[in-house]
């Protein structure tokens, strides 16, 4: 295959993890069995140090977002970001024309409108996209296209700001949208994007982050040379907490003085070898022992027949359950808070997801936080169940075992 960005023939698989099914391929109970199987392998370009999914993993972008059952809102930990996020975008420029592209359920165009700032957002998946609506956030249903541009150009003008969180990494051209990008917006206005950050995932084995939906991963020294490609330009870059570790950069049109976040990052980035194919090849085979450990810990407790449950059916559980090949018989119900997966069952390891309710009704021994990034928050909120014996399992970063008392 040929690199998705720079083109180069240079790119080398160091990591596949089998052929698993699409993470956000939720089943009814129907559908438990009959869902389709994808291989799930990076590689690597050794010109531009960009990691991507292989071809042969690659999935096209409507059949994972014209219907999705993640409503961002429901995560309170994701609502407190974006707030923030909207009073940054606030305190930098009034009187603005804000576009959100994957919008969701308008998780930022709320707060941007709380604020006075006119937003509007651009969301490919139908239901998100209507619930938007209803709910008085301007969303367009459509991926950002030459015709999605036009349309906002005609409706609300030219973009200040155009915001793209967890979006960028999953698209199917990344040139044709950069170019989209560059048509809506100003000659003065910002891009502001937020992608799971590749050094964080090398630094803590969270290699739950690669599904098909994310076809990149990325780094400041890759994210660099693709904006090069199409004369933009990375002025700024924070290192946020958000997905287990994230990177938002913001980038112009124009020429722009870099602040000291850029040098800082691409020092730190530098240390750990970001643009060395060994350094890959290493997490490749680390991650492969990190797997057979939890594999192994599943196994000791169903041996010593121990109720076992999860909490959290975020997409990203599910590359960590299939690649350890956990299955209900090893886990007998996973707990998840959004009503829109209740009811359903993990996609290859046919979990059934149901309410909160159930840690009362069926409580387990042990508590597999999926959700491993909401960790600290979850057990407090769970305490009570540390009272009546249950242990927590935090998966990831590193593997720990939070014992009840």
């Amino acid at each position: 295959m040929k690199c998705r960005s720079c083109e180069s023939k240079q790119v080398m698989k160091f990591l596949s993890l089998g052929r698993q099914p699409l993470a956000n391929n939720f089943l009814k109970p129907d559908d438990v069995g009959k869902e389709p199987y994808y291989p799930l392998d990076l590689v690597f370009c050794k010109d531009c140090a960009l990691v991507q999914l292989s071809e042969e993993s690659y999935v096209p972008r409507d059949i994972l977002f014209r219907h999705y059952l993640y409503a961002s809102s429901i995560s309170g930990g994701l609502r407190s970001h974006f707030e923030q996020l909207a009073k940054r975008i606030a305190e930098e420029k009034s009187n603005q024309l804000v576009v959100d592209i994957g919008s969701n359920d308008g998780i930022l165009l709320k707060p941007l409108k709380d604020l006075g700032i006119k937003a509007v957002g651009v969301e490919p998946a139908v239901n998100l996209a209507k619930m938007a609506n209803e709910r008085g956030f301007d969303t367009i249903n459509d991926f950002l296209s030459k015709n999605s541009v036009s349309t906002i150009v005609s409706r609300y003008g030219y973009a200040d700001v155009i915001t793209a969180s967890n979006v960028f990494a999953h698209l199917g051209d990344i040139h044709g949208f950069i170019e989209n990008v560059k048509l809506l917006l100003n000659e003065h206005g910002s891009f502001i994007a937020e992608v799971q950050y590749l050094a964080d995932t090398l630094n803590d084995m969270t290699y739950d982050n690669v599904y098909h939906e994310h076809v990149f991963y990325y780094s400041l020294y890759s994210l660099n040379r693709l904006f090069g490609r199409h004369d933009m330009k990375i002025f700024k870059a924070d290192h946020i907490s958000t997905h287990g570790g994230s990177l938002r950069i913001y980038v112009a049109k124009n020429s722009r003085a870099a602040d000291n976040s850029i040098q800082t990052i691409t020092d730190s980035e530098q240390k750990i070898g970001i643009s060395d194919l060994e350094t890959y090849r290493s997490f490749a085979d680390e991650l492969m022992r990190r797997i057979e450990e939890l594999r192994n810990l599943f196994y000791k407790l169903k041996e010593e027949r121990k109720f076992v449950a999860g909490y959290g059916a975020p997409a990203k559980s599910s590359t960590m359950i299939n690649s350890v090949g956990l299955d209900n018989s090893l886990i007998q119900y996973i707990v998840e808070d959004a009503p829109l997966k209740q009811g359903l069952y993990t996609p290859g390891s046919h979990i059934p997801i149901v309410s909160p309710d159930m840690l009362e009704k069926d409580t387990p021994d042990y508590l597999v936080i999926f959700a491993w990034n909401y960790a600290d928050d979850i057990i407090r909120k769970l305490h009570h169940l540390r009272r009546r014996g249950v242990n927590f399992i935090i998966p990831m970063p590193k593997m720990r075992i939070v014992v009840s008392r």
